[in-house]
């Protein structure tokens, strides 16, 4: 397991290929509770449609799976046992382009409030440009 950054994904989230969608959490930053990640859109798979178009749940998948890199690397920093955490909301999402197979993107993510297990977190997913291709706000829920 890695603690310096940046760290692969499939150390600190529960998914695995073909649902890992994230690559590495690049970036952490506690006192500004902020975080960066990446991730490669698949070729194909589940959040592809046959026209080889990105579907729009990616998005929101992606940046919750972001969360849950940091959670995981929050906790291994730590040295803790990571909990379960699920998603359990998602609000003022919105989609202001898409993304083509195999373009690499970046995830920011900023914690906007904690209490207890409940979570919330904005999240923007990037091109290469760095141009917003979808942004909002996700609710987890961690078992600590």
């Amino acid at each position: 397991m890695c603690t310096d950054l940046p760290c692969a994904a499939i150390g600190l989230v529960p998914q695995r290929p073909p649902m890992l969608l994230v690559d590495r959490l690049v970036a952490r930053d506690r006192e500004a509770n902020s975080s960066m990640a990446e991730a490669l859109v698949p070729v194909d798979g589940v959040f592809v449609e046959q026209g080889r178009r990105v579907l729009p749940e990616y998005f929101i998948e992606l940046v919750a799976q972001a969360m849950a890199a940091v959670n995981g690397y929050d906790a291994l920093v730590d040295g803790v046992k990571s909990g379960r955490g699920f998603l359990v909301g998602i609000e003022g999402f919105i989609w202001q382009g898409t993304a083509e197979p195999g373009e690499l993107l970046k995830v920011e993510m900023v914690k906007n409030f904690e209490f207890g297990p409940v979570t919330v977190m904005a999240g923007k997913v990037l091109n290469e440009a760095g141009q917003v291709l979808a942004s909002g706000e996700i609710k987890a829920w961690e078992e600590k």
